[in-house]
């Protein structure tokens, strides 16, 4: 493994290497050639014109025997580098003056010419213009070689060729480029060496980092197993406390069902201790009840009776809700009983009173600041059916009617019916002519002590009296519904606070 992987990576570097030296190389000889090219075409423009011009000087004229003379001697004189000749040749593309040519010879043979830019693609020399000056390559297919060649015009009749051979050009580049190969064969035994160093010392390297990964992968392997073993002892021993909770889980869902199943059972008592039968409509025209337990059992109630020429009617509110406050409210339903069934008593606030002297004795309140004040607070009205006369009293809570949509409220005393700071007094009965079309409320004080809305503030008694003028005039059963459905969103998302309870009375 070792041996591979220092096989790859000095293998790999070197590869990476000679692709960038060759790639480098190869750019570096094109661009040599480049430039020595184009210095031989500035050479050979330059010595041609040059030519031209010292042939001028010499009152040159271009006659057949001056140009034999003249033209020969400048061919045979001057020598070229890179194999190079100069020549003259006529519009007909007969050879003129050449190196070594002699009297009577003609050109043996004709090149092939070809501009740098492959305009003129196999361009004989009779085929240029007498004005055209010619830059680019003669091929000489019977030699097997090509020059690069720059051709001025004489006159109208002679074009003078100035020649360098293109194959002795290329190998002057390629010497050019010999050193690299030398360098890169060097270079490629430094890469390969440092590759295989380099590799080497990584490998090393690497080899530490397993030894020391593996010493901490098997510490942690026995702290793993060591953590298994203790989870298999907290799993035992969780199992142990999850058998003990489902049993007291058990347990206490036994004992839950016994709670609700008693609850539930004292919901069918409570109800059946309130009252159901119907009210006389010679007087009392429609009615309704909304009664919404915080629990299953409620602290409010509601009771009334017709006794002889009076229906007595009462909504209380007895302290507490849920299950003590379903106690208190049994107390209340049975002394209203006794008060009002058995002793006949009408007079509303002597109700209050003798149900304010049956709390305190029932629940043993002798000391008026060191007991809890444990009792009612209540509203009772007591109708007389012949004379459509009413009473009122209350302990806290008031009555409302609404009388062709006004309002007019009787407030209770300021005491509830239990043991009080300021009990002295009596409760006072307040007296009251109903007429036609009143609407008459009683209700706890649920309703408007429930939190709510956005601001989750309180409903208050005054939104809870404007809505009863809004609504006074529907039908008693439709009033039940605006108030049920008011409160609902009202409360909205919030938990309810108190028991509800508001009885609707409309006098025929």
């Amino acid at each position: 493994m070792r041996k591979r992987f220092q096989f790859i990576l000095t293998f790999s570097l070197i590869v990476i290497f000679q692709i960038a030296f060759w790639s480098f190389t190869f750019l570096a000889k094109k661009y040599i050639t480049y430039e020595i090219v184009e210095q031989v075409k500035y050479d050979n423009k330059v010595i041609g014109e040059q030519l031209i011009k010292v042939l001028a000087q010499t009152g040159f004229t271009g006659l057949y025997q001056q140009t034999d003379t003249v033209l020969q001697h400048v061919c045979d004189e001057i020598m070229l580098p890179n194999g190079g000749f100069i020549c003259a040749i006529d519009t007909k593309g007969n050879l003129v003056a050449a190196p070594n040519l002699k009297a009577g010879m003609t050109m043996p043979f004709a090149p092939i010419l070809k501009d740098f830019n492959n305009k003129k693609h196999q361009t004989q020399v009779k085929d240029l213009k007498s004005t055209d000056l010619f830059e680019g390559l003669a091929f000489f297919k019977e030699e097997n070689r090509t020059d690069i060649v720059s051709s001025i015009p004489i006159n109208s009749e002679l074009r003078l060729f100035v020649h360098q051979n293109n194959d002795i050009i290329q190998q002057k580049a390629n010497q050019y480029v010999k050193p690299l190969f030398i360098i890169g064969l060097i270079v490629t035994i430094v890469v390969g060496l440092f590759s295989f160093l380099t590799s080497n010392k990584i490998i090393n390297s690497y080899e530490s980092q397993i030894e020391l990964q593996h010493a901490e992968l098997k510490d942690a392997i026995d702290e793993i197993h060591q953590q298994k073993e203790n989870i298999i002892e907290q799993n035992k021993e969780l199992e142990k406390q999850r058998n003990i909770a489902q049993n007291q889980h058990d347990m206490i869902v036994l004992k839950n069902k016994d709670i609700n199943d008693s609850i539930n059972y004292a919901k069918r008592i409570q109800t059946a201790t309130l009252p159901n039968s119907e009210l006389d409509k010679s007087v009392i025209e429609e009615h309704f009840i909304l009664f919404l337990p915080r629990n299953v059992v409620s602290g409010d109630f509601y009771w009334y009776h017709e006794l002889d020429d009076y229906i007595i009617i009462t909504a209380v509110d007895c302290t507490g809700h849920g299950v003590p406050g379903a106690f208190m409210s049994m107390i209340g339903v049975t002394f209203l009983n006794e008060i009002i069934i058995e002793k006949n008593i009408i007079d509303a606030g002597q109700i209050l009173n003798m149900m304010r002297d049956r709390v305190i004795n029932a629940l043993d309140q002798k000391n008026k600041t060191s007991v809890t004040h444990d009792g009612m607070d209540m509203a009772i009205s007591v109708i007389e059916k012949s004379t459509k006369k009413m009473q009122f009293a209350g302990a806290f809570n008031p009555m409302i009617c609404i009388r062709n949509n006004e309002v007019l409220e009787i407030k209770g005393d300021r005491m509830p019916i239990g043991i009080y700071a300021k009990m002295d007094n009596n409760f006072k009965t307040h007296y009251f002519d109903l007429q036609s079309d009143d609407r008459i409320y009683l209700f706890s004080d649920g309703y408007q002590d429930q939190f709510g809305g956005s601001d989750g503030r309180k409903f208050l008694i005054k939104n809870f009296r404007h809505l009863l003028v809004e609504i006074n005039k529907f039908p008693m059963s439709e009033q039940k519904e605006v108030l049920d459905l008011t409160f609902s969103n009202w409360k909205g998302e919030f938990a309810q606070v108190d028991d509800i309870l508001v009885i609707g009375l409309k006098i025929k």
